[in-house]
């Protein structure tokens, strides 16, 4: 096995992903283990506690065996830290991703009641949370365990935002200057440093991306095999991009 790639029964795997055979790099587990923890940790308008709700409630929403059409969202639990508004977008991009419209965005912000800088916070938390809430399940292995949240306070740090064309939130300037799936989560750096820090291990390193033929050492795969990978994934799960 190569040096670089650590197996199931691993410490580091086995802390994410149980005693599996399939053998894991271990960049990806740990860029998996570092998005755990900036979960746990407060963001920029979310507390620890309300960002590992709302990943609870992301991948209830994925387990559900009798889903709720689109329309509906499920009732919060009693106590919840997290808005209700937010459960409800945790439902809707857990389950049923392909079915927003800009009509949905704009009533999730207004009952939000936190802007739609909040709303990019839960979008970026979902689109991770997602990813790394399937992959082990993928591989006939259990979910990762959520960490206890961290105390402390939101940031609440907003960088100047302009609106863009090629999305419905707002977006650091200039706007429509990069791909709108690149530019989408700006207006929270710290969610689109740690999405970035995702797809280097899980995709491709943003520096890479201009090299149509950058191929990862330790794999057998092509960048447009990869690529394949990813549009096919991408028409599947009906992704606007």
């Amino acid at each position: 096995m190569d040096s670089d790639r650590v197996s199931g029964s691993s410490g580091a795997s086995l802390a994410l992903y149980g005693d599996g055979v399939w053998p894991v790099r271990v960049d990806l587990v740990a860029a998996h283990q570092d998005w755990l923890g900036h979960v746990a940790a407060p963001g920029t308008w979310f507390s620890g506690e309300q960002r590992v709700a709302f990943i609870a409630a992301l991948w209830a929403a994925i387990d559900d065996p009798t889903p709720l059409p689109p329309w509906e969202a499920p009732a919060p639990p009693t106590g919840s830290a997290l808005p209700a508004a937010a459960h409800g977008i945790a439902y809707r991009l857990g389950r049923y991703a392909s079915t927003t419209t800009r009509g949905w965005y704009e009533r999730s912000v207004a009952e939000l009641a936190m802007g739609a800088p909040a709303f990019v916070e839960l979008v970026a938390l979902a689109a991770a949370g997602c990813a790394v809430g399937s992959f082990g399940p993928a591989l006939g292995w259990a979910r990762p365990v959520l960490p206890e949240a961290q105390p402390g306070q939101p940031s609440r740090d907003c960088p100047p935002l302009v609106d863009a064309t090629m999305n419905w939130v707002p977006v650091t300037a200039p706007a429509d200057a990069d791909p709108a799936v690149v530019q989408a989560f700006t207006a929270v750096p710290a969610e689109y440093d740690m999405l970035w820090r995702l797809a280097a291990a899980q995709y491709i390193p943003l520096e890479e991306m201009v090299h149509l033929g950058w191929k990862r050492p330790e794999s057998s795969l092509q960048r447009r095999q990869v690529e394949l990978v990813a549009a096919r994934l991408s028409m599947v799960r009906e992704c606007f991009y």
